[in-house]
């Protein structure tokens, strides 16, 4: 069992299968942020990935918490066609890494210092073998 079990955490991981998000012109973003409130702080990171010249393919997969999101992630990766990105909850994430399935962010968390930004405890489960594979944008407990 993992030591932060009560936290929950939304975070987006770049999938190996496709470009990762620092590099891509398109990503497509799976995610279960659907209500109102939800779809407003997701238009948040939208917006600031096409100042930046990224478009924004949007994927959202409502109900059940994430788990028809995740049963829709596994489909995809199962037929080799995974999304750029996805959000994920807290240590779910570092099953997938085990996998192989995640790409690498060192370069964007180096670039923009998430080592000194981001908290240990986040840090934790958005890091794999010593390497950024997700970057957390929401965390409650």
């Amino acid at each position: 069992m993992h030591r932060f079990k009560g936290m929950k955490s939304a975070l987006f991981a770049a999938l190996m299968a496709t470009t990762s998000a620092a590099n891509a012109a398109d990503v497509e973003v799976l995610h279960w942020w659907t209500s109102g409130g939800e779809a407003a702080a997701l238009n948040v990171l939208k917006e600031n990935l096409q100042s930046q010249g990224i478009g924004w393919v949007d994927m959202p997969v409502a109900g059940g918490g994430g788990e028809a999101a995740m049963t829709t992630l596994r489909a995809r990766v199962t037929a080799g066609d995974a999304p750029t990105a996805v959000q994920m909850l807290g240590f779910d994430i570092l099953d997938w890494a085990e996998q192989g399935a995640l790409g690498n962010l060192d370069d964007v968390a180096v670039r923009e210092g998430w080592d000194n930004v981001v908290p240990k405890a986040l840090q934790a489960f958005a890091k794999y073998d010593g390497h950024w594979i997700s970057a957390p944008v929401n965390v409650h407990s």
